[in-house]
């Protein structure tokens, strides 16, 4: 089949949650045989030109100012997947209505993350599927020796906690933290200015794994509601405590619910194609 997948960034352009798991959705699709391309807020609109089996849509925040015209008329096509990852509040609720109503599938990745839609914006979503951000088993427990140190890791953002995680750090001085992330030079001096806090700035998706081995809990605590949060799924897929108290975490309330959390992870890619290959 011949997809097309529209979302405002890929992981060229910034190594996010939502691009990660499109990448590995889209990787998935290869795979088994499809013909996927990706239309980004800089792609060549020639891309638009072409007919697809199916068109997907993701992340539309910045295309809906750069192409106002082309998101208008996502609604019209018969053909329109959406697969959402964030909290969509770029749009008002006559046109998310309006958008809705078109989606053959409607792709959330948690039940927390439909849930909140729901109470946000009313009962407006059709053929509703749940499927998770797609997590690769090299998520895993590696039974290594971990230390009592606290890790605090990801995006600075004040709406992702970076706040919260500064205040408890301050107050939790007999305690030791390791942190690993990159944001603002703001957020990077008041981390970088904490006694108990070792900083190792950005590190490689590929050591990720290691870092979740190597400490005994992750602290996450965001303002806004998180549909998944791939950070805190992959923590608990190798074994890693969260603390923090927040019950604005998708994959943490899938966590405490779904005894099968880690294949539902591992499947998801596979699943989302099974689904669409299926319409």
């Amino acid at each position: 089949m011949r997809i097309l997948l529209i979302s405002d960034f890929g992981i060229e352009h910034t190594p996010g949650g939502a691009q990660r798991s499109n990448q590995i959705i889209v990787e998935e699709g290869i795979a088994r045989g499809h013909d996927v391309r990706l239309f980004h807020y800089d792609s060549n609109t020639s891309l638009l030109l072409d007919s697809y089996d199916f068109v997907i849509s993701s992340n539309l925040e910045v295309i809906s100012r750069v192409y106002p015209k082309l998101v208008e008329n996502i609604p019209l096509l018969k053909n329109h997947v959406r697969l959402e990852h964030d909290s969509n509040s770029y749009w008002n609720n006559d046109f998310r209505k309006y958008f809705w109503s078109s989606c053959i599938k409607s792709f959330f990745l948690s039940e927390f993350h439909l849930q909140f839609f729901k109470e946000l914006y009313g009962d407006i979503f059709n053929n509703v599927v749940i499927v998770p951000d797609p997590i690769d088993s090299s998520f895993y427990d590696m039974k290594l020796k971990r230390s009592d140190d606290i890790g605090y890791i990801g995006f600075f953002h004040e709406l992702k906690g970076t706040g919260n995680f500064v205040e408890f750090a301050n107050d939790n001085m007999d305690k030791k933290f390791l942190v690993a992330g990159w944001g603002s030079d703001e957020w990077i001096a008041q981390i970088k200015g904490l006694d108990n806090v070792k900083f190792l700035g950005k590190i490689e998706y590929r050591d990720m794994r290691l870092f979740y081995n190597m400490i005994s809990s992750l602290y996450y605590n965001p303002i806004c509601n998180e549909p998944f949060c791939r950070s805190v799924g992959e923590a608990l897929m190798c074994g890693t405590k969260i603390i923090g108290g927040s019950n604005k975490i998708g994959s943490l309330e899938m966590f405490k619910r779904c005894e099968t959390f880690r294949e539902k992870c591992i499947n998801a890619a596979s699943d989302f194609w099974k689904i669409i290959e299926n319409v």
